[in-house]
């Protein structure tokens, strides 16, 4: 039975489905961010030119009053005026009259001719302290007010405005000539000075009602949540609200546009439900190609699997016959793709294995008929030591000890050669296989050679050693250290613990070793062993240990010229698990 869960189809579909839904956000997030700041950019960039608009029509109209201003403070016949007036009423009243109707007329005429009757509701031009002067209005009464000059100079703004060397733009204030103060107004005071000298030889007063403003603002379409403002200087801004000016504060992400004559501003905030709006269409378009882009990836991967699936359900049931034991070629799995190659692989894989389960049986013939010759071969040991144990009784029954021990010893030690499959067993076998060697050698050497067994601990002798470890270092101490010193010696096995690792310290009282004697016998460049284990030397022991512990194990030598040498065994040390059955 195969899961699905891991499969490569589920996989492919998984991956295609995946990477069209990772695109589909990708693109979705990038067109929706894309999309707010195109809107934004557009919704700034509309609101500026509309402003523009609005305030240059507005600036165009107020430019004229201040040209309007600038004529009067200029004018000759409207300085003559004020220069004699006074005097020339003083004199002679009907010159005076005359003096006063050719200046009112002079300024009645340039007041209609230049368009400022529809921005100004009143001029006044006085004389300093207001006992003579001129008006000209544009609707209303003339005589709403008495001393006109003098209502004037006592409103709130003349003082400050008398005295400003610019046009000073303070808001609105009501209208001082109107006896309800309404409607407000934008007051111009400007100072009249001699065109011979800078004495002030009058002033003038202009009022640009509010409706100037309100009425060039009813243009500009406002909806629910946006806001327009303008703003004459600090502290004097103001928000247009059905079709009046409330004094307002200007939020700080209104776009604003400066007057370049008047220096006033004009502020749009737009509105957040139209963009909101308009971003909600975009937003229908982007989940519309969203659905599109992951639409595209579903239908990809019901093709990827419809084209992978049945392919692959076949190579699967293939497998599933050549596990079952059908080796027989298939030849619908070799489609003309990837996947017939892979076909085509099983196919010659399924036709491999059935030749070699043949091969094989033949093999397992061939290895029954060599394990017979090796079991036949075995006789010749079994017969070895079979004779060698009635060559021991034999020795016995005629009183030759010594041959009976020598072929005792011979006898255990063929039987562990031949029999014996162990690599690792307890230091104390190892000792028992040492002292079988080490009687042939004492009664070959005529009992001139000692071996004494000193340990420190009993449960060192349960401890593992390599089979055949110490065989090979005593026959060394024998026929390398002892035997070409030409008298007896004597070997000392010292087994104690050390740093938790079990030492097993050989050591002879023969003729010792060089350090570079040392060096060959560790490296393997000088094979020490002579006879019984020439095939076991000590740089092969040396390497058995090594490849059973671990490099850390192994044999360390040390010698003394004509005196001594010591091959050290470190063999780890293993705590003994407790007996359960004792």
């Amino acid at each position: 039975m195969h899961t699905k869960k891991h499969s490569i189809r589920n996989k492919i579909v998984i991956w295609a489905v995946g990477f069209a839904l990772v695109i589909a956000l990708s693109v979705a997030s990038a067109s929706y961010v894309l999309s707010v700041r195109y809107l934004k950019d557009n919704q700034h960039q509309s609101a500026l030119t509309n402003i523009h608009i609005l305030g240059n029509d507005l600036d165009s109209d107020i430019n004229t009053v201040i040209t309007f201003s600038n004529w009067i403070c200029l004018d000759s016949t409207i300085s003559n005026y004020l220069r004699t007036v006074e005097r020339t009423y003083a004199t002679d009243l009907q010159s005076g009259r005359k003096l006063s109707v050719n200046a009112w007329n002079h300024l009645n005429n340039e007041f209609n001719i230049v368009g400022v009757r529809n921005l100004v509701e009143r001029v006044v031009i006085a004389t300093p302290y207001g006992t003579q002067f001129l008006q000209t209005i544009s609707t209303g009464d003339a005589q709403s007010i008495a001393n006109v000059p003098m209502t004037i100079m006592d409103s709130d703004f003349f003082e400050a405005h008398i005295t400003d060397q610019t046009f000073r733009w303070d808001g609105f204030f009501p209208n001082p000539l109107s006896r309800t103060g309404t409607p407000n107004i934008l007051p111009i005071v400007r100072p009249i000075y001699s065109s011979s000298s800078s004495q002030i030889i009058g002033w003038v007063y202009m009022d640009i009602p509010i409706s100037v403003i309100t009425n060039s603002f009813k243009s500009f379409v406002l909806t629910e949540d946006d806001a327009l403002f303008i703003t004459f200087g600090p502290g004097s801004s103001y928000r247009y609200s059905s079709f009046d000016l409330v004094k307002d504060t200007v939020p700080e992400d209104a776009i604003s546009y400066v007057l370049p004559n008047t220096g006033w501003t004009i502020s749009y905030l737009p509105s957040k439900a139209a963009l909101e709006g308009r971003l909600r269409t975009y937003k229908l378009l982007i989940v519309a190609i969203f659905l599109l882009i992951l639409l595209a990836g579903v239908i990809l991967s019901i093709s990827l699997h419809r084209t992978i699936t049945r392919p692959v359900d076949r190579l699967i049931s293939r497998l599933d016959k050549i596990g079952q034991g059908d080796f027989s070629r298939d030849e619908k799995i070799e489609w003309d793709n990837e996947l017939g190659e892979i076909g085509r692989g099983i196919n010659n894989l399924s036709e491999n294995v059935s030749d070699l389960m043949e091969k094989r049986l033949v093999d397992e013939k061939a290895k029954h008929d060599l394990e017979y010759q090796i079991l036949q071969s075995q006789i010749n040991p079994h017969f070895l030591y079979n004779t060698l144990n009635t060559i021991k009784w034999m020795a016995t029954i005629q009183g030759s000890e010594g041959i009976a021990d020598m072929s005792t010893a011979l006898s255990r030690l063929m039987k562990n050669i031949s029999k014996s499959t162990e690599d690792l067993i307890p230091i104390s076998d190892e000792f028992s296989l040492v002292d079988d060697y080490f009687t042939i050698m004492k009664y070959r050497y005529g009992g001139t050679i000692d071996l004494e067994y000193i340990t420190e601990e009993e449960a060192l002798l349960r401890q593992k050693i390599n089979r055949f470890s110490l065989q090979p270092i005593i026959e060394n101490a024998i026929f390398h250290g002892i035997e070409p010193k030409g008298s007896a010696g004597k070997i000392t096995i010292h087994t104690y613990k050390r740093d938790g690792n079990v030492v097993i310290d050989v050591t002879d009282n023969g003729v010792g070793m060089s350090s570079k004697s040392i060096e060959e016998v560790l490296s393997g460049k000088s094979q020490t062993s002579t006879e019984f284990f020439r095939q076991i030397g000590v740089y092969n022991v040396n390497q058995r240990i090594k490849y059973t512990f671990g490099d850390s194990y192994g044999i360390k030598i040390k010698s003394e010229e004509n005196k001594f040498t010591t091959m050290s065994f470190i063999l780890p040390f293993e705590e003994e698990a407790e007996c359960t059955d004792c």
